[in-house]
Order: C-alpha cells, then structure tokens, then sequence
C-alpha cells in the first residue's frame, strides 16, 4: 500500500500544451505510477491582469503577486490531506511558507532543483530557497558535485536525482527521416554558446547548420553569420523530435551552473536515437555513457570540429554509437526515476512506523 498516495505537486506548469515543462511530466508520470497528483501552479498570475504568467509581471508587482500565491499555497495546503508535497523548484515560494508547511502543518517535503541553488547571478536561485533549506525533508540534486555543499547548508538527506526524459514524449519515429541537416543545435541562446557557434562557423564554413532557439534573434549581433542559420525560436516535443531526426549531429552545450554535471539533453537526444556530441564533463563521461562508444564528447573548438568532420564522413561508426546511446539511456526515464525515488521514500517510512 503506497504510504505518499495523495501528493502535490508544486511548480511552473504552462498553459501552453505545446509547451514542455519538467513539471507536466512529472505530473502525468506520477500518475500513471498510481499516485493522486494535484498540482499547484507557483507561477500563476493572481493579480486582474491580463498578463497570465507571474514572471512577466513588472518587479514591482512580483512581490504583492508572491504575497497571494504564497497565501493561497498555505490554505490549500491546510485544508486538504496531502500525505507528500513535491517542489520542483518553486524559487517563489518564501521559506516562512515551506517552514509553515514543515513545522504547523507536519507535512513531508521534497524537492527536485533543476538548476544550481547557489547560483543567484542569473535568477536561478535566491535567499528563500538557501533558506527553506532545513526544512525540505529530501533534496533531490542532478550533480553529485552539489551533494556536499548542500549537505554543509543544513538539508537533512540530499539524494542524486539525474535528468531523465519523458519516455512517453521522447520516443524514435516509426519511419526513417531524411536528414538534411549536418549538425543543429536547439537551445536558448547565451554568450558562450554563440561563441561556439560562430567559431565553429568559421572553421567549417561549408557546413549545413540549423539552430532553434529563444533570444538568438534579438541577442546576435547585426552582422553576425549565424543569423543564415536561424529557423525559429525555441521548439518542443514532437517538433523537437523531428529536428533531431532530420539531424546527422545534435549538438549540447553545459551551461556554466551545470558544472561537471549533465542537462537534460544528455538523455533525451539519445533517447530518440539521434546521435549527440556533448561538451566533456566528468559525469556525462561516467556511467552510464562511455566516451567513444555511446556519447561523443568536445572541450576545445579545434576538437569540436576534428570530430564532426570525422563523424560526418563515417556514418557506420555514428549508427552504432546512437544505437548504444539509446540502450545507455533506458534507465534513464523519468518514470523509472521517481518509481525508484518513491519505493525509497516508502521502504523509509515503512522502517521508521
């Protein structure tokens, strides 16, 4: 008998269906596993306004904004029978709210943080998350790098929880797609990765590039030469999908806050057996990839290039190496992730009753 049967879900769920979030996956795939799941929507707009989402409000409304959302979490928490709360990030809620849910309400408590909780300079955490650390019940982390650091700031049990992909999204198209494309990268744009881009252009300009993203518009410099190779901003899903198919390469970058970690790259673009050449770091190169025969790995520009000239030419080579990255990654659902991380939330309670 499951012990967390009715469980709420707490994150940034988007009204777009075309849309992907983490947290739509989570949800659907909780549920499929027999879990109740409501879901809570922490970046919901409660001011009248036409304006649906809370990070698009103005800054000066975010706070009064926050205050309600805030509000709301804690009555609907107080007046319903959740036996597990379930953060994916939620770096909204305040930590005078996560402490309420811990310590009046005694409520279990954990939360998956799909970006570097000590990384503020770029939005993805603040003070309320450092905050609400003591009184998450379970940290789920996806760099085993972090686990330490987040263990010094007081959380009581910190567990690697990897990336993983929606197995129910993610899937290899039934027919064999043409693939028109040498080498595409979908992503939002950033600094480093348009300096990737454009010296990778430089070294090999007869290249067929395609890029997908947000920001790679507004942000490229005038003159720059990959605006050639733009298409459109950032795409999802089954369209997704079919870039990758259409694609000999698919390019990932690791941001900065990632550190010796992985994305979610790492998984899903093996997952629709397209092949993926990845900047190097220590974990993509551990278990269960290894460097060479299920995942291709670059640190410098001049590797970059060296290695997609010799993989474009020699297709065999690169079929079987995506064919061993598909199998590496099977483990690697989410489904099979949260299955596990719950059966060790149950076996844990079960010990402590």
């Amino acid at each position: 008998m499951k012990k967390f049967k009715n469980i709420l879900l707490i994150s940034k769920f988007s009204t777009n269906k075309q849309q992907y979030t983490y947290a739509s996956s989570f949800q659907s795939l909780l549920k499929q596993l027999g879990y109740s799941v409501e879901s809570f929507n922490c970046k919901q707009n409660l001011l009248p306004l036409s304006i649906k989402n809370h990070d698009q409000l103005a800054w000066y409304l975010k706070p009064i904004n926050n205050f309600f959302i805030n509000k709301k979490l804690k009555k609907l928490v107080r007046n319903s029978s959740y036996d597990l709360i379930f953060f994916i990030k939620a770096e909204n809620i305040s930590h005078k709210t996560t402490r309420y849910l811990k310590q009046t309400l005694q409520k279990k408590i954990i939360i998956f943080y799909p970006d570097n909780p000590f990384v503020f300079w770029n939005g993805n955490s603040n003070k309320n998350v450092l905050l609400s650390l003591p009184y998450y019940d379970h940290f789920l982390i996806w760099s085993k790098m972090l686990t330490p650091a987040l263990q010094s700031a007081g959380v009581k049990n910190v567990s690697y929880f990897p990336f993983a992909y929606d197995e129910n999204i993610y899937t290899v198209p039934s027919s064999s797609t043409p693939q028109k494309y040498d080498v595409c990268f979908a992503g939002t744009w950033d600094k480093e990765r348009e300096q990737w881009l454009t010296k990778l252009h430089e070294q090999m300009p007869h290249i067929k590039l395609a890029i997908w993203g947000n920001l790679w518009k507004e942000k490229l410099p005038q003159h720059s030469p990959l605006l050639n190779f733009l298409y459109s901003n950032a795409i999802y899903k089954n369209d997704m999908i079919s870039v990758f198919q259409q694609s000999k390469i698919i390019l990932n970058f690791i941001r900065q806050q990632n550190m010796t970690s992985h994305n979610m790259r790492t998984f899903e673009v093996p997952a629709t057996k397209s092949f993926l050449l990845t900047q190097r770091t220590a974990e993509q190169t551990a278990l269960p990839f290894i460097e060479g025969e299920n995942i291709e790995c670059f640190s410098t520009v001049d590797e970059l290039t060296k290695k997609l000239a010799f993989y474009l030419k020699n297709d065999t080579l690169r079929k079987r190496i995506t064919d061993q990255g598909f199998q590496a990654v099977q483990d690697y659902t989410i489904t099979k992730q949260l299955a596990k991380l719950l059966k060790r939330l149950e076996d844990e309670a079960q010990e402590k009753a």
